[in-house]
């Protein structure tokens, strides 16, 4: 079978699994199974397909036909130009996840301040999962520090991995709920809680999504962790100091009045590129 063939016949498999781009999907399967890119895939197109690959290639398809992510079958997600290890052990980061890392960048001071101050600059991820957030932010702003907790010993696992492999040293991740195991005072709090409604997390566990239930569900209207979040947050911030969470796109004035509620000050909901609300930020510039 030719490699066109392959990705036709993937294609096809995948057109009635739920596979929004099934095409592209099959290619990356297909690159994954050779150990090459997408692009050295279609410039293959006309060459044979070995039955040994062409066996592997079809199990990997099998499986996104079930509805497992894709990120897991190869092993990795690319976020914010960084490639990041995942498996089911941790939520997959989303490209609509980067706009929490640019509010969370814009809430930091310059790199000129944070170097002539005699105190560090510090900032939390809580809910770290695949480190995604909180790696990336010391990756770019490397003056910073940065560190995670999660409430999964298996999702800390993958985080520290990756700040290893990415940033070339460790990064304190420590074992907590909400944010339990953060040690104050911290300049930046960054979190992505579970936000999903119970019914769609069945849902998408239904389907075969294979995510960890408790990176998603956040209860019946998936609310229910941030008002925990914002209080424990306020309670950790230097004066000054802000937070930023990620939200599902029609939780904006529910997420802002709790910030609200828990003494935060310019609450600013961010939308994402296609309009949704997305994050919530605010700032504590005053002792209650």
């Amino acid at each position: 079978m030719t490699v066109w063939a392959a990705l036709a016949e993937g294609s096809s498999a995948l057109e009635g699994s739920g596979s929004g781009s099934p095409f592209l999907d099959a290619a990356l399967l297909l690159g994954h199974t050779l150990g090459v890119g997408r692009d050295r895939v279609l410039a293959s197109m006309p060459d044979e397909l070995g039955a040994s690959a062409l066996e592997a290639y079809q199990a990997f398809v099998a499986r996104r036909s079930s509805g497992e992510p894709i990120a897991y079958i190869v092993g990795y997600k690319e976020f914010y130009g960084r490639r990041y290890t995942v498996d089911p052990r941790v939520l997959v980061p989303r490209p609509d996840t980067e706009l929490l890392v640019e509010v969370a960048l814009s809430l930091l001071p310059p790199v000129s301040r944070t170097r002539g101050g005699s105190a560090r600059v510090r900032c939390h991820d809580a809910f770290t999962g695949s480190g995604c957030i909180g790696v990336t932010l010391a990756a770019e702003r490397p003056d910073v520090e940065v560190s995670l907790s999660d409430a999964s010993p298996a999702a800390l696992e993958v985080a520290r991995a990756n700040a290893r492999e990415l940033l070339g040293r460790e990064l304190d991740a420590r074992l907590g709920d909400v944010l339990s195991a953060a040690v104050g005072p911290f300049d930046l709090i960054v979190a992505n809680p579970p936000y999903v409604t119970t019914d769609l997390t069945d849902c998408l566990l239904a389907s075969g999504d294979g995510e960890p239930r408790m990176a998603l569900d956040g209860g019946e209207l998936g609310l229910d962790i941030y008002p925990a979040l914002a209080a424990q947050a306020y309670a950790l911030l230097a004066d000054g100091g802000s937070l930023a969470v990620e939200i599902g796109e029609e939780q904006g004035r529910a997420v802002g009045a709790i910030l609200e509620a828990a003494g935060f000050g310019e609450v600013r909901v961010h939308v994402d590129l296609a309009g949704s609300d997305r994050v919530v930020s605010g700032g504590r510039h005053a002792v209650r």
